[in-house]
């Protein structure tokens, strides 16, 4: 009797201690993402991604699908921004603020799958490993499940990045739960049928999913002892899987003029295998054929490159970039790709060896200790490594980010993690627990470090941006300023800058046209300085801009030497803005 009550008592203590780790990294998790959020909000961050996502999610609203339908950009994390948009429809001043609010509630979803994931998988863990040794008791497990999920939330996909990386990462992890559903038998059809709706909506999110969607499709083949039963299952989950993608896949092959499951890979491999220029390839080298519609040369000295038409967005080159890159061919070269994926290798060894060199250490010494067991379990225990493995292999061939294979760390490290076994000893426990807390010493120290190195660099450059004497312009003050200039939405406009960061025309509502990189600027800003020939060129270039149908020029990162005769500065800033009055329109 006493051995029961004990029993007992210790249950509802573990338990406790389960609810109570979780209450505190959901506590946590909230903490963390509202600041990351407010510092994304704060600082106005955007990318030229996040731009063309906006702008594709506007055009489904409004029906456009000719506009809409992209090869390059996936488009659920479209649809979600576009909806937002039009169901809230912010003022100009809180619209980058209200995409980070959206991704914040894509997180919070994220964090949820992940939930459910680590769940089935330690209830698989503790099912698989009653009379197996020693594993990760279950405080450990969840602290360091937590501490994973933070660093690739964080530190790797980046809360706030306008990208559909974290979307992405909850199609994986709940795909993942389920074939760890699968694997411990429960659910039947209903876990297969799910699978597919998970995986088709994953390819929806971001086009890689579409040939990891088939390695998950094989995992879960194999993740029960008979093929004979799980083929027919697998079987409709290729199905739902296929009925939720193939829809886009034909959009897209229709728009883009052959079969296609998405362009982005190509675009990728041009730029940093081949070594394309990117932007405004000219077809300077006959290797990689040469450019159907390029962008036009207008101007020679400085260049500017005009892009106009056919194709739509705020910024056309980045809106369908495989447009200005059609008659490009990919040259597998050997020399090429070997510096690709040994540049690509180094990326992976500093991740794993340096990021998360303390996690690595430990469970190598797990295995090392348990060899023996780990020799007598099944393959069928680390199938998870499989869609990770072929994740890395992928990115490997062509070019890696960490928001690329955050989600993939984590998905190799739950088999390992999970089938980590200590054969039983007096010092087994012992051993197990001084392993869990220096690991999950080792991840939560890299956590807190990294958020406060962005602390940092947030507060430094806030610092730095008061102590310039003309700092940048904030998007929203270049778009009011060009409101107040009576260039209304809809204009055409030139950007002397860099129209991949030239966020404010998504906010005014204008589309760059034609631009003239900061960098190759420097003689045109010279142009009123007593010598007739560079006062000659800066007409000249103001011209080229107006034939273009530009209502006005922006200049990015004016240099203070600049001569600026009829430009106006946008408040105290760097930015200025040339009008050119005659292309507005009314």
């Amino acid at each position: 009797m006493a051995t029961l009550f004990l029993k007992q008592a210790t249950s509802r203590s573990r338990s406790l201690r389960r609810s109570w780790i979780t209450a505190s990294f959901w506590l946590l998790a909230l903490v963390l993402a509202t600041l990351h959020t407010w510092a994304a909000i704060h600082s106005n961050s955007m990318n030229a991604d996040g731009i063309a996502y906006l702008d594709i999610g506007d055009a489904y609203l409004r029906g456009d699908w000719q506009t809409a339908i992209n090869p390059v950009w996936s488009p659920l994390y479209s649809w979600i921004l576009g909806t937002v948009m039009a169901l809230v429809q912010p003022p100009m001043v809180w619209e980058f603020a209200l995409v980070h609010l959206v991704n914040l509630a894509i997180f919070l979803l994220t964090f949820l799958c992940f939930e459910f994931f680590w769940r089935q998988l330690n209830d698989y863990r503790k099912q698989r490993s009653a009379a197996s040794g020693h594993s990760l008791p279950d405080w450990a497990w969840l602290v360091l499940g937590y501490a994973l999920f933070f660093w690739m939330a964080f530190e790797q996909i980046a809360i706030w990045a306008v990208t559909p990386d974290m979307l992405m990462a909850a199609f994986v992890l709940l795909a993942a739960g389920l074939i760890v559903r699968i694997r411990a038998g429960r659910d039947g059809w209903l876990s297969f049928i799910l699978l597919g709706l998970v995986l088709g909506f994953g390819y929806l999110a971001k086009a890689i999913m579409f040939p990891l969607a088939m390695v998950f499709l094989v995992v879960s083949l194999f993740s029960t002892g008979s093929i004979r039963w799980t083929a027919r299952r697998t079987g409709v989950a290729l199905l739902v899987f296929l009925l939720v993608s193939l829809p886009f896949i034909v959009a897209i092959s229709r728009s883009h003029g052959s079969v296609t499951f998405g362009e982005a890979g190509t675009i990728t491999y041009l730029r940093y295998v081949n070594g394309i220029p990117y932007p405004h390839w000219q077809g300077e080298s006959d290797d990689f054929g040469a450019p159907v519609h390029p962008s036009r040369v207008i101007f020679a000295d400085p260049p500017i490159y005009e892009f106009g038409d056919p194709i739509g967005g705020t910024y056309p080159i980045s809106y369908n970039p495989i447009y200005w890159y059609e008659g490009a061919a990919i040259q597998f070269e050997p020399a090429l790709q070997l510096k690709a994926v040994l540049s690509n290798v180094l990326y992976y060894f500093d991740l794993f060896l340096r990021e998360q060199g303390g996690l690595a250490a430990g469970a190598l010494l797990l295995y090392l200790i348990g060899s023996r067991p780990v020799r007598r379990m099944h393959l069928r225990r680390w199938l998870l490594m499989l869609p990770a493995l072929a994740a890395f292999l992928i990115y490997a061939l062509v070019y890696v980010e960490g928001r690329y294979v955050g989600v993939f760390v984590l998905l190799f490290w739950s088999d390992l993690l999970a089938n980590a076994r200590v054969p039983d000893s007096p010092l087994a426990p012992k051993i197990v627990r001084a392993v869990s807390v220096i690991v999950i010493g080792f991840m939560l120290a890299n956590l807190v470090a990294f958020n406060l190195e962005g602390y940092g660099r947030l507060a430094e450059g806030s610092s730095a941006a008061l102590q310039e004497e003309a700092p940048p312009a904030r998007p929203f003050e270049v778009a009011l300023a060009l409101r107040q200039s009576d260039v209304p939405p809809g204009s055409r406009v030139g950007v002397i800058g860099y129209g991949f960061d030239s966020y404010w025309a998504r906010l005014a509502r204008v589309k760059i046209v034609a631009e003239m990189f900061e960098w190759e600027a420097g003689p045109f800003w010279l142009g009123d300085d007593g010598q007739p020939e560079a006062a000659k060129r800066q007409e000249a270039v103001l011209e080229a801009f107006a034939g273009t149908g530009a209502c006005a020029v922006v200049a990015e990162y004016v240099p203070a030497y600049a001569r600026l005769p009829g430009w106006q500065q946008v408040g105290t800033s760097n930015y200025y803005i040339y009008l050119l009055g005659e292309n507005c329109r009314e």
